[in-house]
Parts: C-alpha cells; structure tokens; sequence
C-alpha cells in the first residue's frame, strides 16, 4: 500500500514539476541563461515524453531512437528493420529532415496521445517490433539548425537511444560529447557499426570498444553490420537481424519499464539539483527585470528633476513670453489698465475680447517654451535610458527598439500641455467675475504668471487671485514630471511583457523530490 502511495505520489509531483518548468522560462538573453535554457527543456523533454508516460501507463513500448552523424546509414537500417520504406534515404544530406517513428499495430492503442508522437511522422508498420516504438532521427550533425534540435530532444525522449556509426565517422567528437551526457544523465545506449569492411572490422572494432570504456559505456552493448556495398533499397533481413533480435530480446523482457526505472532513479538527484538551478536562474532574470526598470528610473532623474525645478520657480515665461506681456502691458496696450490696477470704463469693459487675446497671446509663449523643453527632457530621458540598459549583462537591444517605438514624444509633450491647460480652465473657473477678463483670459494669465512672467503675476494681485500661482506652478511641474514617467513606461512596459515564471515553483518541487526519494529509502 505504501509502494502504491508512494507510485502516485511521484506521478503527480512528476506532473506538477512538468507544469513548474513550463511557467519558468528564461527569456533575458545573460550570461549562462542558453545553457540553462537548454537544460529546462531537456527536462521538460524527458519528463513528458518518457518518464510520466511510463509512470502513468505500465503497458507502454520501449522508445529506441537511432541517432548519430550524417550518413551513418540510420535510415536504412530503420527501413531495413521494418522491411519497408518508411524513411527516406539518400545520399542527399540532410536526408531525414523529420522524424519517423514506427508504431507495431499492437501498440497504437498504448501509444495514443503520447507526446513522443508530436515530434514526427507516425508509421503504423507489421514489420516493426512489438513492444518497441522505433524512431529514426534527424542527424546530430545536420546543416539545418532546427533538425540538430530536434534530434537531441529525440534522444531526451527515448528510453534507449542506439548510436549509428561507420567505420569513417565513428570518431566524431559530436557524437561522443553525446554519448558522454547520455551516460551522465542515467541513459541506457547502444551502439550500431555499419558499413564496415571485413579488412578493418578488428583494428576499428578494438579501437571503437576502448572509446566506449573511457567513455563509460563499455558494458553497453556492440552491433556490427557488414558493408553491403554499393547498392539501393533495403538491406539484407540477415544484416540487420542481430539487431531486431536485440530489440526483441528488450521488448519480450518488458526492459523498457525497467530502463525508466533505472534512469529515473539515477535523474533524481541531478534533477534536484538542476530545478535548483533553474530556480535560481529564474529568480536572477526576474531581479534583473527589476533593476533595468530601476535603471530606467534612476536615468531619468535629471531631466525630469530639471523641468520640475524650471516649472516650480517659473523659468518658462523668460524671453519672448515677456517680451510679448511688455508690449501688450505698455502704455495703449490691450493690458496696460490690468497692469496699472485702473479699473476699466464701461467702453474698456466691452475690450475683455481683446485683453483675453492679448494674454493668450503671452500664455501660447509660455506653452511654446515648455513644449521646447519638455521635448528636450524626453529626448534626453530616451537616451539616458538606451545608454544604461546598453551597458548591462543583459543583451537589451530588442528592448530597447521597442520601447523607442513605443515613446511618442510629441504625442507625451501634446498631452502634458493640454492636461495642463484644462488645469487653468478648472482652476479660473473659481474665480470671481472681473471687469478685465473673461474666464479664458483669467487661465491664460495664470499660465503666463506661473511660467514666470513678472508682470503676469503683478496682473494676479489686481485680480487678487495671487494664491493661484503656486498651485498653477506645482501642477505644471507634476505634469511634466508625469510626461518624463510616460517615457520610461514606454521602457517598463517592454519588462511587464517578459514572461518570467516564478522560480519559487521549481525551489518547492526540488524539495519534494528530496521528500519523495527519502519515502523511498524508508
């Protein structure tokens, strides 16, 4: 009852470890996340495609999957296996540009909605063993980058992966560096000499054997198949009837289940180790999200700091904004009563038109010289930020492309001043009727006083609204502060969009495995 227990203990936690790794992907491209990237979905791979099958169905067939370099003749010896023309072969390279996986009819029921079929052409064939699903794949070495992946997810999947050499390419260091990492990862292989000629079987034999001791799989087992020759087609049925015996042999036995079980117990404490490391890992690119957000942020502290101070003490009504108000405040100018304080007549009072135009006219000076600023401040923003994520680990650069296009400094600038200016209206429509200006003229005097122009703020003690001048300052600055935070959310809302996982997830499966592994010893 316990052993049961403990079965479905380990089939869920397998499960659940299965969807862990799936939410933790390592989308920053930093020093060591390729490496660990690849190691996530070896996991994943073996996972899915081999262990919680296994777990979940005891009548499954053994995966054997035949891999190695180009033009080891893989396809061939598939074929000739089945006693048909399942996989293309040629002399073309590469030739097996997908998988083919050949399925005993006995087995299709067992194998259905297995994972392992997702990844290539499925072949229902007679000649084919029963109890062993057969995959000839694409070639270790391939030009085509995506047949290498694939291939190598193949041998993740299998539960004994046969390596197919010649006499000319057995010493290819690819394929060992392979081999090597399948010993190291618990699984069982075997390897196929092919096409080799009777005058050479003892000196390569002798030299290929001495390679599988250093390498450590000495014990494995060795098939030779003779050089047939030039020829096309199938090989001989006697060729190749060593190695179906040998599958057989593994089908009748019911190794595959026995094969599982052995490379799961010897995954087991380096998949511990390697959730651990995922989860670090995980949990770097998450802190690393953050501090490029924080960079943006602490890069662009200047330029939104500066056209805060300018907005607070009033340094854009200088210049042509009170150049303007001096000319329109002189003697016969439209504002000249305002600024003396005298009390306009009733044909001066029919002149509001006018005196609002007049201080529009000062105010749009004011705006104009905010604009010019506020564009300053984002472009400046927009460098300060390429420049810091430019010079982290991270590799940032298709980041930053998007958060340029996704900066609109016109449209930022546009809106900052019109917020602003709805600010005025709202803060004139307060105040009492005056015999100078309208409700329009009394913003725009607002404006152009909190921009700094002397004697706009003068025309505001006439008014008595001298109070509004802070206000209409502080509310320029938080603006144009909220303008420089829209472009370091067209930043930011790059990182919101990286879909890092949660690396907690794959600490707390790591443990479990701990648990369930001292279960077992108990």
């Amino acid at each position: 009852m316990k052993s049961a227990t403990t079965h479905r203990d380990l089939v869920d936690l397998v499960a659940r470890t299965i969807s862990a790794l799936e939410n933790a992907r390592l989308p920053l491209d930093m020093p060591g996340s390729r490496e660990l990237s690849e190691s996530r979905q070896q996991l994943l791979t073996q996972l899915k495609t081999r262990i919680l099958p296994h777990l979940r169905q005891s009548d499954l067939p053994a995966v054997v999957v035949l891999g190695g370099s180009s033009g080891a003749g893989k396809s061939t010896i598939f074929n000739s296996i089945l006693g048909e023309e399942a996989s293309p072969a040629s002399v073309l390279r590469p030739t097996t540009r997908f998988p083919v996986i050949a399925v005993h009819p006995s087995n299709a029921a067992a194998m259905e909605g297995h994972a392992l079929l997702e990844m290539g052409k499925v072949v229902v064939s007679e000649g084919a063993v029963p109890g062993i699903v057969l995959v000839d794949a694409p070639d270790l070495d391939s030009v085509d980058a995506g047949n290498r992946e694939l291939s190598r997810r193949l041998l993740d999947a299998a539960d004994l992966w046969v390596f197919v050499t010649t006499a000319a390419r057995y010493g290819d260091a690819l394929a060992w560096d392979t081999l090597a990492d399948a010993h190291r990862r618990g699984m069982t292989t075997a390897v196929v000499l092919n096409r080799i000629p009777e005058r050479a079987l003892e000196a390569v034999r002798s030299d290929l054997l001495s390679r599988m001791e250093a390498t450590g799989i000495g014990e494995d087992p060795l098939m030779l198949i003779n050089d047939a020759g030039p020829h096309e087609g199938l090989l001989e049925p006697e060729a190749v009837a060593v190695f179906r015996e040998w599958l057989e042999v593994i089908a009748a036995a019911k190794l595959g289940t026995a094969l599982v079980d052995r490379t799961t117990q010897a995954m087991l404490p380096e998949l511990r180790r390697e959730l651990l490391d995922l989860s670090e890992a995980v949990e770097l690119q998450a802190a690393a999200v953050q501090d490029l957000a924080e960079k943006a942020r602490q890069a662009t502290e200047e330029p939104r700091n500066k056209v805060a101070t300018n907005a607070r003490l009033g340094r854009y009504g200088h210049g042509a904004p009170t150049t303007s108000w001096l000319s329109f405040a002189s003697t016969g100018g439209a504002l000249a009563s305002l600024t003396a304080g005298e009390r306009p007549g009733l044909l001066q009072r029919r002149r509001k038109t006018e005196r609002d135009a007049a201080a529009g006219s000062v105010f749009d000076g004011v705006l104009t010289s905010i604009r010019v600023g506020l564009n300053q401040a984002l472009i400046s923003a927009d460098e300060a930020i390429q420049k810091v994520w430019g010079e982290t680990v991270v590799q940032t650069a298709e980041y930053r492309e998007e958060g340029q296009k996704r900066l609109s400094v016109r449209g930022i600038v546009a809106d900052a001043v019109s917020q602003w200016h709805s600010d005025l209206t709202m803060m004139a429509q307060t105040v009492p009727e005056n015999p100078w200006l309208t409700s329009s003229g009394v913003a725009a005097l607002l404006g152009s006083a909190a921009g700094g122009v002397g004697g706009a703020e003068q025309a505001l003690r006439v008014l008595g609204i001298a109070e509004g001048l802070r206000p209409a300052r502080e509310k320029l600055a938080e603006r144009l502060e909220g303008a420089v935070d829209q472009a370091v959310t067209a930043y930011t809302s790059v990182l919101d969009e990286i879909p890092i996982g949660n690396g907690r997830q794959l600490r707390l499966r790591a443990s479990e495995y701990l648990d369930q592994d001292q279960a077992k010893g108990a």
